[in-house]
């Protein structure tokens, strides 16, 4: 089998917050291990002009320097105006990686070597169908990445909603997309929380509630705190912890009243907060797949979720789903919770799903490259 050289760029990663960012690291670490088997010889790559006077992703990339031209303040004004860095991205990309057969863009860098196929990693169409819940840079880049899809680019969606969203969206044939999925890293298991991480945050096992995701618009989260200030004024003693790594769009939270807000947790951390937690809440709007979901599984915590989008084929039937909005329904929900008897039956429900692993995702993944490649 002849090796086929794949670049998979990292370049959106200083920009990406919480499930973007674990998404791409899990998936270009499982790429490193699983390619070569399957004839892929995997190039980690970040191109510093897409995110400039930001810390790249690390060590395990081969960086695509900025020209010199464009670091010197006065004289870079000519080059700025006339697009010189752009209009050379391509060809310094295509020199850096060693000409790739197949670039796979994960988002933000829309510049691929040229002779190359290339692929653009789905999430979902927030930006485009609510432009109002993302920032102006997130919202031109959908428009970006659209145009790139319909002058054609393939598609890895991170879930099967998003690519048939994708292909009746844009009209795109579906031997463009491929629904490459997600996974959640093998961290993530059931067991005890540790005791040491619990007392850390002043914790106790099986006293909270979790939510994980950033503070934006779409994740809902007001009317998650309004309905579970609502449970405890009719009885329900539990803290709600919100892990976040920030946020956008005007969403704030005031702590207190049983309300937690945890900033920027270690990874090594996540675990343990999943397997203490009583129940992982997702009332999201909109997501295109919903990692924590994978991660809560992973660990055997109960799900509560919306329906909404990706999230009703993310949970399926290892989880209770219920309308984004339907106040009355998430209050029962969560005074549910309250019952040992209806804790154990969620549990059940999500030790049941099904495991998958990076390494499944990236061999599926590979396995897409190298039919496009030959194409």
């Amino acid at each position: 089998m002849s090796e086929i050289r794949v670049a998979f760029d990292l370049s959106s990663v200083p920009h990406a917050l919480g499930g973007v960012s674990r998404y791409l690291l899990s998936l270009a670490e499982a790429l490193v291990t699983a390619a070569p088997e399957r004839g892929i010889e995997p190039v980690l790559v970040d191109v510093e002009a897409a995110h400039p006077g930001v810390p790249g992703p690390g060590a395990m990339c081969r960086v695509v320097p900025t020209p010199l031209y464009m670091e010197i303040p006065l004289l870079r004004r000519i080059p700025i105006r006339r697009g010189w860095e752009e209009s050379s991205r391509a060809g310094r990309i295509g020199r850096r990686t060693g000409w790739p057969r197949v670039y796979h863009h994960s988002g933000v860098q829309p510049f691929n070597p040229p002779g190359s196929v290339s692929v653009v990693t789905v999430y979902d169409f927030s930006a485009l169908d609510h432009p109002e819940w993302h920032t102006r840079d997130t919202v031109s880049y959908a428009g970006v990445e659209e145009e790139m899809l319909r002058s054609g680019s393939y598609a890895a969606a991170i879930s099967s909603w998003t690519g048939h969203s994708l292909s009746g969206r844009l009209g795109i044939p579906e031997e463009m997309v491929y629904a490459a999925g997600g996974a959640a890293d093998d961290d993530f298991s059931p067991g005890d929380p540790s005791p040491e991480i619990m007392e850390e945050y002043g914790l106790e096992p099986f006293g909270y509630l979790l939510h994980v995701g950033n503070f934006v618009p779409r994740k809902n989260i007001p009317f998650l705190v309004d309905v579970y200030r609502e449970s405890r004024k009719e009885g329900m003693d539990v803290t709600l912890v919100l892990v976040t790594e920030g946020g956008w769009g005007g969403v704030t939270v005031a702590e207190g009243d049983g309300v937690r807000i945890l900033h920027r947790v270690p990874d090594v951390h996540m675990p343990h907060l999943y397997r203490g937690a009583r129940a992982l809440l997702m009332p999201s709007e909109y997501e295109g797949l919903g990692l924590p979901v994978l991660e809560a599984f992973a660990c055997g915590t109960p799900v509560i979720s919306s329906d909404s989008a990706a999230l009703k084929e993310t949970v399926g039937q290892n989880g209770a789903l219920i309308p984004a909005g339907d106040g009355r329904a998430w209050l029962s929900q969560l005074k549910s919770l309250s019952d040992p008897a209806r804790i154990e039956v969620l549990r059940r429900m999500s030790a049941s799903a099904h495991r998958r692993r990076w390494s499944d995702v990236a061999e599926g993944l590979c396995d897409f490259y190298r039919k496009i490649a030959g194409r």
